[in-house]
This record gives C-alpha cells, sequence and structure tokens, in this order.
C-alpha cells in the first residue's frame, strides 16, 4: 500500500514542465465518479456479493484510464495541506484517494483492498461498509493533510492507501475480539508499513493515521455491537 507523493511549491518559479494546479474544482469529475460508482455496483451484483468494493476498485481504475488519457492530472486531483485546507480546495481529499499515477501503485492498492474489504463488507454490510470507507476517505484525507501543514504544506499525496488502511486496522481489532490467533498474520504487513514509512515517496503520515483511525473505528463498532 503506497501513496505517491508530488512537490508543489506556488512560491516556486513555473516552468513548462511544472504546471501549477488548476483552482477550479472538478464537480463534473465527482458526479460522474458518483454515478459511475452506482452503476458498476448495481452491475456486479450478478457477479459477486461484494460489490462495494469491486465497484470502488472499479471507479479507481477509471480515474487512472482518465489521467493516462491526460483527461485530468495528478496536480489537478492530488491533496495538500496548501491546496485541500488553505486555499479551500476540499473535493482534493475526496479525488486524491481515487488517484494513481502509475499501474503498479494502482495494481498494488487494488490487489490490497480486493483481499482485506471484503471481510469487512460481509461483516457490516454493503451500505454501513460504504458510509465508512468514504468516511475513513474523508477524516483520513483531511487529517493527513493537516498533519503535514508545518513540514510538508505543498506535497501533493494521491492514492487509495490511507483508507486501506483505515480498512485494515478495522479488520485487525475486529479478528484481535473474535480470532486473535489470526493476528500473528498481520505481522509481515505492519513490517511492511514500517519499513515503507522510511521512504521520501511514501505517505507515512496518511498511512499510520489511516490505520489509526480504522483501530478506533473498529473498537467502536465492537462495543456498540455487543451492547
Amino acid at each position: 500500500m503506497t501513496d505517491k507523493i508530488l512537490k508543489f511549491d506556488p512560491n516556486r518559479k513555473q516552468n513548462n514542465q511544472t504546471k501549477q494546479p488548476k483552482d477550479t474544482t472538478p464537480w463534473s469529475l465527482i458526479a460522474a465518479m458518483v454515478i459511475l460508482y452506482i452503476s458498476l455496483e448495481y452491475i456486479l451484483r450478478y457477479v459477486t456479493e461484494y460489490t462495494v468494493t469491486y465497484a470502488l476498485a472499479g471507479v479507481n481504475c477509471v480515474i487512472f484510464l482518465l489521467i493516462y488519457k491526460k483527461k485530468f492530472t495528478v496536480n489537478e486531483l492530488g491533496s495538500s495541506y496548501y491546496l485541500s485546507i488553505k486555499n479551500n480546495q476540499n473535493y482534493r481529499i475526496l479525488t486524491s484517494a481515487f488517484t494513481h499515477e502509475h499501474p503498479l501503485h494502482l495494481l498494488f492498492n487494488m490487489y490490497s483492498l480486493s483481499n482485506i474489504a471484503p471481510a469487512i463488507e460481509s461483516y457490516l454490510g454493503k451500505h454501513t461498509f460504504l458510509f465508512i470507507y468514504m468516511f475513513f476517505v474523508i477524516i483520513g484525507g483531511g487529517l493527513s493533510a493537516m498533519l503535514k501543514k508545518r513540514k510538508k504544506p505543498y506535497t501533493l499525496s494521491i492514492g487509495a492507501s490511507g483508507a486501506i488502511c483505515s480498512v485494515l486496522g478495522l479488520l485487525m481489532v475486529l479478528i484481535g475480539f473474535y480470532q486473535p490467533g489470526r493476528l500473528i498474520n498481520f505481522v509481515p504487513t505492519m513490517i511492511i508499513l514500517l519499513i515503507m514509512s522510511f521512504s521520501d515517496r511514501i505517505d507515512s503520515i496518511g498511512h499510520f493515521s489511516g490505520l489509526l483511525i480504522g483501530i478506533l473505528c473498529g473498537i467502536t463498532i465492537f462495543v456498540i455491537r455487543m451492547q
């Protein structure tokens, strides 16, 4: 699970190779994302029971193709403190979570999502899982942008891995309560996350804040369901 980090400094002189991110809100893209998700979720009912998981993966893939075809750019959809919070381009918190620049980045995240999310979708139900996933995207993405205020205010983050880490944290908690012996299976994943956090190209803040949000959410869900 990796997040691509791109540098953008508004005070730096721009050249032909580095274009300043546009200040236009792609509401048309967001509306299209919603329509696409609804359509995929409906079609997938005839193929799999995990329709939310694979519809979310489908939206990620379509956004990647749009970027590949240069209909949109990473600079237009990525999230940073400067753009998402200070400049009030809040939509970036949402669009960045569905944005991938390279095929391997997309492939790794979608593989992780398809391996982790179905268990949560099955346990919580489709609508609850969708609500919680979007909660992870918005709260996790916003928190990640805020935490970068001092050291990385102009750093653009993209990728679904922050939300995926939240889903992972939620799954770890539920397994910990119901099947604690299986927690050992998550040790390699945690080691990989820790190693990746030392890379300047990885959004370790997004990963670990997402993981923490997922753990807290998992504890809350367990307590509510036990009452």
